[in-house]
């Protein structure tokens, strides 16, 4: 066996010898996470910075929408900090409500077991 297939295999025994967990599947009923201050920035903003750079990658966009959040002035961050802290209140509100019903499901799941 050649040293190169030799040492691939080590390294495939090796990361399954590591025990890597898997992830946990989402719930496609739980509610979306907040999105930051600046992902609200970045949504208003991508298109024209886009349409600015044709040229760009994603990765190189994604860099000028930074710096330009790093310029913008206080009070332009405050209106974006401001949507980011309502939608923080939406999603603490959505998920109580998800982990309310999900309760609720499993304490009934829990009844139908006992009459059985």
């Amino acid at each position: 066996m050649p040293k190169e297939a030799k040492a691939k295999d080590q390294k495939a025994s090796k990361k399954a010898a590591t025990g890597r967990k898997t992830r946990a599947k989402k719930d496609p009923n739980a509610p979306k996470k907040p999105l930051s201050a600046f992902f609200f920035f970045s949504q208003e903003n991508r298109a024209r910075i886009k349409e600015e750079n044709p040229d760009a990658t994603f990765g190189q966009i994604g860099k000028l929408l930074g710096q330009e959040w790093k310029e913008i002035s206080q009070s332009d961050k405050q209106l974006y900090e401001k949507k980011a802290e309502n939608d923080k209140i939406r999603y603490e509100k959505d998920l109580r409500a998800y982990q309310a019903g999900e309760t609720a499901a499993a304490d009934d799941e829990d009844e139908e077991d006992e009459s059985e």
